[in-house]
Parts: structure tokens; C-alpha cells; sequence
């Protein structure tokens, strides 16, 4: 079985930003990214490192659960809201409930599609909150 960091290194952007799985399970994966190869200018952590790290532990998760032959997701809109300059790495952690791939799965299946919004916090070192991300995800059924 691959692992979301199978997928990570496959995933070019991803791969160069020295990204580490801390948690991954069927409803949870947590991410680490480093500050070193993802800081800005002025020593900070750069802005788009911070949006990539929220945009893809969600899609990541549906290779847990489905064959992506069959449903995938995309993203359809993002937006974020930077709290504070981070100097250190961070994380994010997205979780899903039995309950809501169920949902995901059933409504995909009976209308080819299916719209998640999703918030999504990026965290330092100390559990702060970094950043703050509001996304729309999209289920799409496979066209077979």
C-alpha cells in the first residue's frame, strides 16, 4: 500500500519542501513543514509554502479511501488569512470522519459530484494558530 509521502515525493512542489507524515491514519493525516527550504526574504516562512501545506493533506486522504479511478478531488477556491510571520516550522492536521466520507461517497456516487467546504488552521511549533485557510474542495466521480 502507498503512503501519502509515496505521493508527496510524486508531486514535484511537494517534494522539494521537505515535508514529514506525522500522523496518517483512515481520518487523520498530520504534516510537518520544515522553515528551512520554504522561507522567504526576511527569514519568515514563505507565504504560498504556507498555502501549498494547507491545499493538499485533504485530496491526499481520499488515496486511504478510494481508487482514484473512481473518485478524486479537486480544489476549487482557496483563501487564507495569515495571523503571524512564522520563524520555525509548522503544521496542519486534517480530520474526517467515518461519518463524512460516507457522505462524501454516497452523494458523489448519486450526483457525480459532490462540493466540501473545508477550514483548514496551520499551526507553529507551539500550537498557534498561523494561518487560517477556507477551501472549497470538489468529489468528483471518474467518468468510466
Amino acid at each position: 500500500m502507498t503512503t501519502p509521502a509515496d505521493h508527496m515525493d510524486k508531486i514535484q512542489p511537494l517534494k522539494h519542501m521537505g515535508l514529514k507524515v506525522l500522523k496518517n491514519t483512515r481520518n487523520c493525516l498530520k504534516v510537518e513543514m520544515p522553515l528551512e527550504g520554504n522561507a522567504n526574504h526576511v527569514g519568515a516562512t514563505y507565504a504560498g509554502s504556507i498555502l501549498t501545506l494547507a491545499e493538499f493533506p485533504f485530496g491526499l486522504m481520499f488515496f486511504n479511501r478510494f481508487d482514484l479511478d473512481d473518485i478524486y478531488p479537486v480544489v476549487g477556491e482557496m483563501t487564507i488569512r495569515y495571523m503571524a510571520p512564522s520563524t520555525g516550522s509548522l503544521t496542519v492536521e486534517v480530520n474526517v470522519s467515518d461519518e463524512e466520507w460516507d457522505e462524501i461517497e454516497r452523494t458523489t456516487r448519486e450526483n457525480g459530484k459532490m462540493k466540501l467546504p473545508r477550514e483548514i488552521e496551520i499551526k507553529d511549533a507551539d500550537g498557534n494558530v498561523n494561518s487560517v485557510v477556507k477551501a472549497m474542495y470538489f468529489a468528483l466521480l471518474a467518468k468510466k
